[in-house]
């Protein structure tokens, strides 16, 4: 409660929080730790003002809070001075003010500055090499808030763009198919970069498949987003690596489409999903992005709308610990419901959009509802029953879509097995009502997910996701032992490095095992 409660005095003060870690002193005061490469904001003061102690309020009343500048203060700023150095040699000026910025950012801890870096990194299209950095990602944080520190370089595969392209364009005619009103979508579709890429390195707790950033909602609003496809993480898999919980039947379908049918899922998931949907705001007092006095109908109740963010609000703030995961869920919904398109699977080179579940777009379009209601089973694993909680975003994410399936009814899905101890567990969909009752049942959900999201309704927004991602007795003392006993081994990844030599850049790879990976590490010098 208390970190809600000065999570809330700061949004006041207009402070983000992505870059910062909370203590409580024994007197009971706070200290918020600022990640920056000073001790002390600079002379025009912080993103906070020129006032570095408050005097609580409310239920904190009588306590205070200092800010304290200078956390993690040698690592940020050698990364501010490199990031300078960087800027001159940057391909253009966009990019030398992009790379200004972020020094800015972590040299003083602004994350004004940050959000200026990332304007300048939207508007920064189709460069040959990609490169983000920065506190990025909240799925880590129990609050949902504070993020972690990543950074990425990658090449872009061109050939692949292309297609990827295709989807850009069409998602004005894409988006509409969505199970809300324009009320609740953007008043104008801002078409993103949508790129796929070649890691060269990607540094932090884990490399994710796709990438849609900035997270933060007016940036995407006002200006857009990019989308990442991480081709060459996409396609790594060691060889004759096992897949459980597919039917024998199913098996040889799965491994000939699943990389298709995962590439086609995280495009839409990446565009359509993060980048559709509009939040019902009072951007600053008596300043609304819709009509107060008649506000939009709500899909769900069929009533006006109630609830909306208020001027300091985030969706992070509002939705709190579940913000993360919510929105990966959203996502996810839209691409199960929009990659049952035909016209979408004919832009990823499957068909010629005609509607039909024998052809290789069909086997695709199989391929991804296994690969999804699979990823649903084994998720719980990354849920802790010692604490009751979910531990991965995404994963959270697709057990409540398993549940969807599960709940559908007309015999969609089932797990099937006949032993007791649930070792011949396995997935059944029945392919032939994906297109009927599997996306019917998505999209319920998916407009209730939308809604509770574009009007802040946290309670019902809550309340909803809680329940779809609750996990009984059964999936805890039953499904669960027998995912981690056929529980595959985690990807390690073997990261290249550049050093040069005679004064040009050499690429310098390494072997795919244990010794290589650590080698990478000790010749990366960081």
């Amino acid at each position: 409660e208390e970190i809600e409660l000065i999570s809330d005095f700061l949004a006041g003060k207009q402070l983000l929080l992505e870059n910062t870690r909370l203590q409580k002193t024994q007197q009971g005061d706070f200290r918020l730790l600022i990640a920056s490469g000073v001790e002390k904001p600079p002379p025009e003061g912080s993103d906070a003002g020129t006032e570095s102690t408050f005097e609580l309020d409310g239920k904190l009343k009588g306590r205070k809070l200092d800010l304290v500048f200078g956390d993690h203060i040698e690592e940020m700023a050698k990364i501010a001075l490199h990031l300078k150095k960087a800027s001159l040699n940057a391909a253009n000026d966009r990019q030398k003010q992009m790379m200004d910025q972020y020094a800015k950012s972590f040299g003083s801890g602004s994350l004004k500055a940050f959000k200026e870096s990332q304007k300048l990194w939207v508007k920064d299209i189709g460069p040959m090499v990609e490169t983000n950095i920065g506190f990025i990602e909240s799925y880590r944080d129990p609050a949902g808030v504070r993020a972690e520190w990543e950074g990425l370089v990658a090449m872009v595969n061109k050939e692949r763009t292309k297609a990827f392209q295709k989807l850009v364009d069409s998602a004005p005619t894409m988006i509409p198919q969505l199970p809300w009103s324009k009320e609740f979508e953007k008043d104008a579709f801002t078409a993103p970069d949508f790129t796929s890429l070649e890691v060269l390195t990607f540094n932090g707790s884990g490399i994710p498949m796709g990438i849609n950033i900035p997270n933060h909602d007016d940036i995407r609003q006002e200006i857009g987003f990019k989308n990442v496809s991480l081709g060459n993480v996409l396609s790594a898999k060691a060889p004759d690596e096992p897949i459980p919980f597919i039917r024998q039947e199913d098996l040889e379908l799965y491994q000939n489409n699943r990389d298709e049918a995962f590439e086609v899922q995280v495009g839409i998931h990446e565009l359509l999903g993060h980048g559709s949907g509009k939040l019902l705001q009072e951007s600053s007092p008596g300043e609304y992005n819709f009509d107060p006095k008649n506000p939009p109908i709500s899909p769900v109740t069929d009533k006006p709308v109630t609830t909306y963010y208020k001027p300091g609000q985030t969706w992070g703030s509002v939705f709190g610990d579940i913000s993360a995961s919510y929105e990966e869920c959203r996502a996810e919904c839209v691409a199960m419901a929009l990659c049952c398109d035909f016209d979408i699977l004919k832009i990823f080179g499957f068909g010629d959009g005609t509607i039909n579940l024998d052809t290789k777009a069909g086997e695709v379009l199989y391929a991804t509802y296994l690969s999804m209601a699979r990823a649903g089973v084994v998720s719980v694993e990354f849920w802790d029953p010692e604490n009751r909680k979910w531990g991965q975003a995404h994963m959270q994410a697709r057990f409540s879509i398993l549940k969807t399936f599960l709940e559908a009814g007309e015999d969609f899905a089932k797990l099937d097995y006949t032993k007791e101890d649930l070792s011949d567990l396995s997935i059944k969909i029945n392919r032939e009502k994906i297109l009927t009752v599997g996306r019917k049942a998505v999209e319920v959900y998916l407009q209730k997910l939308h809604v509770y999201k574009s009007t802040a309704d946290v309670e019902e927004g809550r309340k909803l996701y809680e329940q779809m991602t609750h996990v009984d007795g059964w999936w805890a003392s039953k499904v669960r032992p027998e995912v981690l006993r056929r529980k595959t081994p985690r990807k390690v990844f073997v990261q290249a490095n550049t050093i040069e030599e005679e004064g040009k850049v050499v690429l310098k790879e390494y072997e795919a095992t244990h010794e290589g990976m650590i080698q990478s590490w000790t010749e990366r010098d960081v």
